[in-house]
């Protein structure tokens, strides 16, 4: 399956507050704009290769409630448990040959649904969503997929001025994920995207089994039975040269040199 790492979602009570302090770290980030029909608006900070962190807060609940979009039913849900980061997304630029493939590899798809918002400038942005039925028992959770309305040359275009910042030449590479299965979780992952076995390891976080799709590398951990979650708690950021952990409102970004 043709696809690339695109964004990571984070909930936030606060997106703007979320980017001002990226600001201050040096980073550029940018209001996004709103989705009416879901009751949410967010705020961007852009990384090569079109990879970028969503910051994402709920402004009507009862729309984000009843909208019937999986991520934000999924977001609704990780707010009773608090902020942080929540979902990540592939994209592909045939979103309807990974349907395709997800039926072959024994999964069952839901959408493509349409999703669409309006930039500051004007313009229309639109894209198609995919999501995967849930088959695992609350153990893990997977990823969705995202199709652009725009080729990628067009967004490298119009985008390229957002992955320039003041700290330096930076790239989101992994991601942290908490499972109450781990080996259910690789599986799972490894069936999703035809992956070879993972490599695994020991870091601050404890033991980890990871695994590289769409430019990215996905680290997979063991949840604190006391504290059970199935969420993204971290991720790296990478390309300065003084390494720092910043905590935003539940999530950890962990900034270090290439």
């Amino acid at each position: 399956m043709n696809v690339a790492f695109d964004h990571l979602v984070h909930l936030t009570e606060r997106p703007e507050q979320a980017k001002t302090a990226f600001e201050q770290w040096g980073f550029t980030a940018i209001h996004g704009g709103r989705h009416p029909s879901w009751g949410t608006y967010n705020a961007l900070c852009y990384f090569e290769h079109l990879r970028y962190i969503e910051w994402i807060g709920i402004a009507d609940r009862q729309t984000a409630r009843t909208c019937g979009n999986p991520l934000i039913a999924q977001l609704v849900a990780d707010r009773q448990e608090g902020n942080g980061f929540s979902q990540f997304a592939f994209r592909t630029n045939n979103i309807e040959a990974v349907a395709a493939h997800l039926k072959r590899n024994g999964f069952t798809p839901i959408g493509p649904l349409p999703g669409s918002r309006e930039r500051d400038d004007g313009k229309r942005l639109t894209w198609s969503m995919l999501f995967i039925e849930d088959d695992t028992d609350g153990a893990f959770r997977y990823p969705f997929f995202i199709q652009w309305g725009d080729g990628d040359d067009v967004r490298m275009n119009e985008l390229a001025p957002l992955m320039r910042h003041p700290i330096g030449s930076v790239s989101l590479s992994s991601i942290s994920i908490y499972t109450l299965g781990l080996q259910r979780a690789v599986n799972g992952y490894r069936r999703l995207f035809d992956l070879p076995k993972p490599d695994v390891g020991r870091d601050e976080a404890g033991a980890y089994a990871k695994l590289a799709v769409g430019g990215i590398a996905i680290r997979f951990y063991e949840a604190d039975r006391r504290h059970p979650s199935t969420r993204p708690f971290s991720c790296r950021i990478v390309g300065v040269q003084e390494q720092r952990s910043i905590e935003i409102d539940g999530a950890t970004y962990i900034v270090s040199r290439p």
